[in-house]
């Protein structure tokens, strides 16, 4: 068993006891190294300007295979364990830029220059994802996505959207090849093979290889938090509203990663990322695909995990409403075995799940709709790409036959109208037995008493959530 991270910065070994494990990344890089081209000012995965790249060897599949940008401010040290690194600080290799960084300069991509790392950064990753691809060349499409999880206050983005356009791959090398090696590999996958336990007074990390090692651990501290990415809990703790002392990471449990297809079920487990199951799913369920681009941004969705955001239980989740449409299950294992939880049940109150003491969540299944089904889920927000919701709502209906006049089952599901996620059951019962639009809008509106808050009023969200309802049934043909 280990008592230290272990991983690789710019090529160099890197390994961290307590003190430095603790810290987030951004903290540790510009505080511990003095690599100070990696910014902070958001500190909450908003700004992008902490972008630092990332290669983690341990996963199979297209997502594994590159240098990935992700937020370094909310990204603790120890949840890098096993990790391969670079930051801005690195690009240069001896007195030439990089030509994400000549082409910053050449377009006039920056100003003030505060964000300007951050967007070196994930242009960068989008370049090693065209170098993977055997591509040679960038849309202004595809720079306008990798951006989205980068502000800037100056440029009105124009510069720097042209910078990525004007990159010339053929005259990039990637980042494996200068930052990668054998070596290097075989010792991070020795790493990744032992339990780490980091123990000091103020700091407590516990990373099992094993379901039972976690277990018995939760057992003798129930007090624990559980982990994958903690992405949610770095916002948290840099607020200074929670102190991350007590953790137990799932992120050695090999199984963890898995994510398959059996006959018509998906199942995927606790450290699948979102970027990961975005993937997957875009040619078995393209609606849930394109949900997931609005979002979080690219480097939020290339670390943090799929279930983080379902046990997070926040009441404007993303995902929580799009799973209940689905009637997915939860599997979670605990000192008296497995079980399966119907997500129908999993949401108790505000922040509070049907996990009992000493469970985890091994992984979530659910069924792909049949293809005579239709799925929709819909999101409203201030900003269209990496805000929070004000309401999210997801509809699946099975229709008895192909006029789509007659409903089999169907399912309705809400985010924002309550203290939990809400199936919608009352107004689902009405519209089995009465195939009526307007009445099922008054069922629909008995179902939730919304909440006025920073985010949008009561009024509004009753709005939306009618006008999604309704937008969906006039899509299929026009419902009256």
């Amino acid at each position: 068993m280990r008592n230290k991270i272990v991983f690789y910065l710019n090529g160099q070994r890197k390994e961290a006891s307590a003190k430095e494990a603790s810290m987030m990344l951004a903290d540790y890089l510009r505080y511990e190294q003095g690599l100070t081209g990696t910014k902070i000012v958001c500190a909450e995965g908003d700004c992008g300007a902490c972008s630092v790249l990332r290669y983690f060897p341990h996963v199979d599949g297209k997502d594994a295979q590159n240098y990935l940008p992700i937020n370094s401010c909310i990204t603790l040290v120890a949840g890098l364990d096993g990790s391969s690194l670079v930051t801005v600080d690195a690009l240069k290799e001896k007195d030439e830029l990089h030509e994400t960084q000549k082409a910053m300069v050449e377009c006039h991509g920056s100003q003030c220059g505060f964000c300007t790392p951050g967007f070196v950064m994930t242009i960068t990753g989008l370049v090693e994802e065209k170098l993977a691809s055997k591509e040679t060349s960038i849309n202004e499409q595809e720079a306008k996505n990798c951006m989205t999880g980068n502000l800037c206050r100056c440029t009105g983005y124009k510069p720097i959207i042209d910078a990525a356009l004007n990159i010339d791959l053929t005259k990039c090398q990637g980042l494996k090849e200068r930052f990668y090696s054998e070596k290097q590999e075989v010792d991070l996958i020795k790493a990744f093979s032992e339990s780490v336990l980091i123990e000091s007074d103020d700091f407590f990390y516990f990373a099992p290889k094993t379901l039972k090692e976690a277990l018995n651990f939760l057992k003798d501290y129930p007090d624990t938090k559980i982990i994958a990415s903690a992405t949610d809990l770095g916002v948290v703790h840099n607020k200074r509203k929670i102190t991350l002392n007590r953790l137990l990471s799932l992120h050695l449990m090999q199984e963890m990663y898995q994510i398959e297809q059996k006959g018509n079920e998906i199942k995927f487990g606790a450290r699948v990322t979102h970027t990961e199951f975005r993937h997957f799913m875009k040619d078995k369920l393209p609606e849930f695909s394109n949900y997931l681009d609005i979002f979080a941004s690219p480097q939020i969705k290339n670390i943090a995990t799929v279930i983080g955001n379902i046990a997070n239980a926040s009441p404007i989740g993303d995902t929580p409403p799009a799973f209940l449409a689905l009637d997915a299950t939860v599997c979670v294992i605990g000192p008296k075995g497995e079980r399966e939880i119907p997500i129908t049940k999993f949401f108790l109150a505000y922040r509070k799940t049907a996990l009992e003491n000493g469970e985890l969540i091994t992984a979530v299944k659910f069924n792909i709709p049949q293809k005579s089904s239709s799925v929709r889920f819909y999101k409203n927000s201030n900003r269209k790409d990496l805000d929070i919701s004000a309401v999210n709502f997801a509809i699946r209906v099975d229709w008895k036959d192909d006029t789509k006049k007659e409903i089999k089952d169907i399912a309705l599901a809400a985010g924002g109208m309550a203290a939990i996620p809400l199936r919608l059951t009352k107004t689902e019962n009405y519209l089995k037995s009465h195939f009526d639009i307007e009445g099922a809008v008054k069922e629909l509106h008995s179902e939730f008493t919304p909440l006025s808050d920073v985010r949008a009023s009561s009024t509004y969200r009753r709005i939306l959530v009618e006008n999604f309802f309704r937008s969906f049934f006039n899509e299929m043909g026009g419902v009256q």
